[in-house]
């Protein structure tokens, strides 16, 4: 124990609370002055005056160091206490880390399939078709819609039916997105209408989430839960394989030959492939789960013991905070190369190419999120929530003051902070749900999943609205930061504060 700690330990109760009084007043005056810099750096980048953008940005991160240093003169009874983690018997750890990993392999082929239509949209002019800039982004996002409100049955059906039957049958079902888009998209004639359907139907892969991570959630002892969820996690790098790889796929049939278009010069595109690659995949991950894993052997739940997760207020807590950690990175990764293209289409030097950087998003956000979790398990969930929150907010302020065609680096970097932190988040908001809602944790997962994914479907259609009126997504980015806020206060009261019954 430093001798600064000793003495405050051995200081008189007054002294120690006029300490708590000066400390937490000098902290108050440092947030204010930081919200006062950013609101200033915002009004001046959107009047088109970058003057005073970069000396609001270094003395914001001063104060931000500033107020971290303080919180070390805290006294001692507000700060946290020592945790101590109950250990639970683990069984079938082999089993356990095996369906684990096919799990995170499956999830990780279900999130690729659902982020297809991320990439689809940027080449269907180049098929045919014309459609407006909103109706692209209508694309982008309506496949957030069927996969956010599936999340519900598919969180219940694995404490009801088994956890190998129900992940077996929700990977199979994977085959109907597939099969419809590549039929949709090979002939420019589609109605729109029809194709607006296929994005929806995609939506079916994104449910695939809740069953996974029920059944991750099944076989592994609360010690590890953090740790092995995150992993799970990695899943979602799918959005990152799907945004690397369609872009190769389409200039081939499926035969493998490369061929070119009526004029001779120009390879041909088949925007079909984006859709009929991943059938061979979606038949040996269902037979993989079928006869590399096992039903959990607890005791089937019923349908009216699981809904039950839906009176509980930690669920519509929770819900806010996935809103905000998965929605964020959903949408990122979702709407990024309509992004880059329509803000950044006349950067100097020429324009960034989207396809080449919006996958990198997604991944960091990705590995970030195992970590979280780990951390999580570690040091606590609500704290670990809090850092990736209140980065996400300050990174999300911080974004309108980068929009100018010359600011790309300076874009995207904070692109990547912000999904890492949303990545962290991720794994550490899955953490808590075992540990408050332990009865109904299966479908306490689908419900916040599927209000969390609804963050995904949203953010798509503000920015395309802001782009519409305003000409630029500064106030959609402002809009995510100020809603962090509100996250970080309510995680704070629930889940970091010393007092609340349920701190972690």
């Amino acid at each position: 124990m430093s001798n600064f700690r000793e003495a405050q330990n051995q200081a008189h109760p007054t002294k120690t609370n006029t300490l708590l009084l000066g400390v937490m007043c000098v902290l108050i005056l440092i947030v204010s002055m930081q919200i006062w810099l950013l609101t200033v750096s915002l009004n001046e980048s959107l009047d088109g005056r970058n003057a005073v953008k970069w000396p609001a940005f270094w003395g914001s991160l001063a104060l931000f160091i500033a107020g971290a240093a303080l919180l070390r003169y805290l006294p001692s009874p507000i700060r946290r206490r020592i945790r101590v983690v109950e250990r639970e018997a683990f069984p079938h750890a082999a089993l356990a880390w095996r369906t684990l990993t096919i799990s995170a392999v499956s999830l990780a082929l279900a999130f690729a399939v659902w982020f297809m239509w991320s990439t689809i949209p940027l080449r269907l002019k180049d098929v045919g078709f014309h459609l407006s800039r909103q109706q692209l982004f209508w694309l982008t996002a309506t496949p957030v819609l069927l996969g956010s409100f599936l999340r519900i049955p598919y969180g219940i059906i694995v404490s009801t039916f088994g956890s190998r039957r129900s992940y077996t049958a929700v990977t199979l079902l994977l085959l109907l997105p597939c099969l419809a888009t590549g039929f949709a998209v090979k002939n420019p004639e589609t109605p729109y209408w029809i194709l607006l359907a296929c994005a929806a139907l995609t939506g079916i892969a994104g449910a695939n989430f809740a069953t996974s991570m029920g059944v991750v959630n099944l076989w592994f002892p609360k010690q590890t839960q953090g740790t092995a969820l995150g992993i799970n996690g990695l899943g979602n790098l799918g959005v990152t394989i799907a945004q690397f790889t369609i872009p190769l796929v389409i200039g081939f049939s499926l035969l493998g030959a490369s061929e070119t278009s009526a004029g001779g010069t120009t390879p041909k595109i088949h925007l079909e492939n984006a859709a009929f690659i991943w059938i061979p995949f979606i038949l040996i991950c269902s037979a993989t789960i079928w006869f590399g894993t096992k039903d959990n052997p607890a005791p089937a739940k019923t349908l009216a013991s699981q809904l039950m997760a839906g009176k509980r207020l930690h669920t519509w807590v929770l819900s806010f905070l996935y809103f905000l950690t998965f929605g964020c990175f959903v949408a990122m990764g979702a709407s990024l190369p309509l992004i880059i293209r329509d803000v950044f289409g006349q950067a100097p030097g020429g324009a960034p190419t989207p396809l080449y950087y919006a996958p990198w998003a997604a991944a960091v956000a990705t590995f970030m999120r195992p970590l979280g979790g780990w951390l999580a398990d570690k040091f606590g969930a609500g704290l670990i929530t809090s850092i990736a929150i209140g980065t996400m907010a300050l990174g999300g302020f911080s974004l309108s003051g980068f929009l100018q065609p010359n600011q790309f680096i300076g874009f995207f970097t904070l692109i990547l902070i912000i999904c890492g932190a949303s990545g962290m988040g991720n794994g550490s908001v899955f953490k808590i749900i075992p540990h408050v809602l332990p009865k109904e944790a299966g479908a306490a997962i689908g419900i916040v999943s599927c209000l969390g994914a609804l963050g995904g479907f949203l953010p798509p259609l503000f920015l395309g609205w802001t782009f519409d009126h305003f000409g630029s997504p500064a106030w959609a980015y402002t809009g995510m930061a100020l809603f962090a806020l509100l996250c970080l206060i309510l995680n704070g009261w629930f889940y970091q504060r010393r007092r609340s019954p349920t701190c972690c």
